[in-house]
């Protein structure tokens, strides 16, 4: 079983992305900054898309997917012990896409599709709110990948059960090293002591970049790829896709993750 978890960058129906996409040929995709989807491809796979949520509350252009040569099952209800958590999981439906999905010949696996933005929750929304638990140290905010962890730590996933939880987190460990800060760590650090494994990292026991800056220096790792124990020990292999195709044809400024399972 082929996975990818890929920031488009608001690939549309023409896009040369999508040409890269069917290249890699996953079985299950989880994709950010979507504006369109052709029709070739939903021709091969089924699919849960929703627009993302913009800073001003309105829907964006683009949206978040998951794909799946198989069936999606059903919908994953995303929850929490604490309601302004709940309420912001509403408000982030379409950066949070969640399902239950079944590829050909296996057993299904919840799946979550992550786009975090870059900017945190609105402080509006949590006046009067006590965030000291949720949010990360160094930070006075709270953002999309603190409500992925509380979700998590709701769900308390079992080592046994099939769980994939991929996206473009907007979060680096490198930017604590730039910045003097520690809480982007935290971000994926928080998800692996839920007993998840990072794929990515895990694999190649480094941090591998996935972005391209603006000013074209490639040194952060923003997207991730977790699993649970039981999907863990059956990766095979697991990489980004290549350089000179996704940022010299000027693809994405982010490179696709690609895990590739023996189940």
């Amino acid at each position: 079983m082929r996975v990818i978890t890929w920031n488009m960058r608001r690939a549309k129906t023409g896009s040369s992305s999508w040409g890269y996409f069917e290249d890699m040929d996953p079985d299950l995709a989880l994709l950010q900054e979507i504006n369109e989807i052709p029709e070739y491809i939903n021709d091969k796979y089924d699919l849960k898309y929703l627009k993302a949520r913009g800073k001003s509350g309105n829907d964006q252009h683009f949206g978040t997917a998951v794909l799946i040569k198989g069936k999606i099952e059903s919908n994953l209800s995303l929850s929490s012990e604490i309601k302004w958590i709940r309420d912001e999981i509403k408000f982030f439906k379409g950066n949070l896409v969640s399902c239950i999905a079944k590829p050909v010949g296996q057993r299904p696996i919840k799946v979550i599709s992550v786009y975090s933005p870059a900017w945190p929750v609105d402080k509006a929304r949590l006046e009067g709110i006590d965030i000291s638990n949720i949010k990360l140290p160094d930070y006075s905010d709270i953002w999309v990948t603190d409500i992925l962890w509380r979700i998590l730590k709701y769900a308390q996933p079992k080592d046994t059960e099939r769980w994939l939880v991929a996206g473009d987190l907007n979060s680096s460990e490198t930017f604590d090293e730039k910045w003097g800060t520690t809480g982007n760590k935290l971000v994926t650090k928080r998800i692996r002591d839920l007993g998840f494994y990072e794929c990515l990292r895990g694999y190649q026991k480094k941090l591998t970049p996935t972005f391209r800056h603006v000013r074209g220096y490639i040194e952060d790792q923003l997207d991730h790829l977790f699993v649970t124990k039981c999907l863990a020990k059956d990766l095979k292999d697991c990489k980004t896709g290549d350089m000179s195709i996704v940022f010299d044809k000027s693809l994405s400024d982010h490179l696709p993750i690609i895990a590739d399972f023996a189940h």
